[in-house]
């Protein structure tokens, strides 16, 4: 891996591999300096739609890892160089949360015995399902908000956009607190929250399953700048 991105021969020690420095980047997705003009920010209100990300919040609880011995028996390799989070940072700043009070989701109904990890959470491009730096974690008690709370704030750390469009299927409760809940954060972590446009939706598949009033809030087809080029809501 660190090959592959120039940093295997680094003359000041692989050691100094930025975070995320080694994970392929999508190609589609907007990148500052990159592949948009560099006056996007001035973009008038009615066209700021057109360099607006799109990113999807889910878990896989297929991954699963049985309880070993120690970390130092069994390490990961990633350092967080790449697609998953720094193992020791996260599970550091989980440690010292673990306590405090956050509502659950429904989804912890998946936990099992006997493993170090019950599933991963993922933040991914939503238009072209390509995994974000550093938005992959391992779960250890189901779908809990504070590991989905690290990895997402972990991921956009990455990122410059402005309009930010947030997938969940269960947006609707866990974006109540979220900004108060990013304050426990590492500093690294914290976005400027106010400059930017963020909406939160919940996919078409799950939201049949909400109430009312969140079929309206949290829809495709009622918000705006959210639509795809045919008109139709993005699946």
């Amino acid at each position: 891996l660190l090959k592959h991105f120039a940093r295997g021969h680094c003359p000041d020690g692989v050691g100094t591999t930025e975070p995320g420095q080694c994970a392929v980047l999508c190609p589609a997705c907007l990148q500052p300096g990159k592949n948009i003009p560099e006056d996007w920010k001035d973009a008038p209100p009615d066209k700021r739609w057109l360099y607006a990300l799109f990113v999807s919040i889910d878990i896989n609880f297929c991954l699963k890892r049985k309880f070993i011995l120690s970390d130092s028996i069994d390490p990961g390799i990633s350092k967080g160089w790449s697609y998953f989070v720094d193992e020791r940072a996260y599970k550091g700043y989980l440690d010292d949360h673990k306590d405090q009070n956050q509502e659950v989701s429904f989804s912890n109904c998946f936990i099992n015995s006997g493993l170090a990890a019950t599933g991963v959470g993922t933040v991914d491009c939503a238009q072209h399902n390509m995994k974000l730096c550093n938005a992959v974690g391992d779960l250890q008690k189901g779908e809990k908000y504070i590991n989905m709370d690290y990895l997402f704030f972990s991921a956009m750390s990455h990122n410059e956009v402005t309009v930010l469009n947030v997938l969940y299927d269960i947006a609707c409760q866990w974006s109540k607190h979220l900004w108060s809940w990013m304050m426990t954060l590492p500093s690294r972590f914290h976005l400027d929250f106010s400059s930017k446009a963020i909406t939160f939706l919940v996919p078409k598949f799950h939201l049949p399953a909400h109430i009312e009033q969140c079929q309206i809030d949290f829809s495709f087809n009622l918000s705006q700048w959210s639509r795809g080029p045919l008109g139709r809501g993005w699946e």
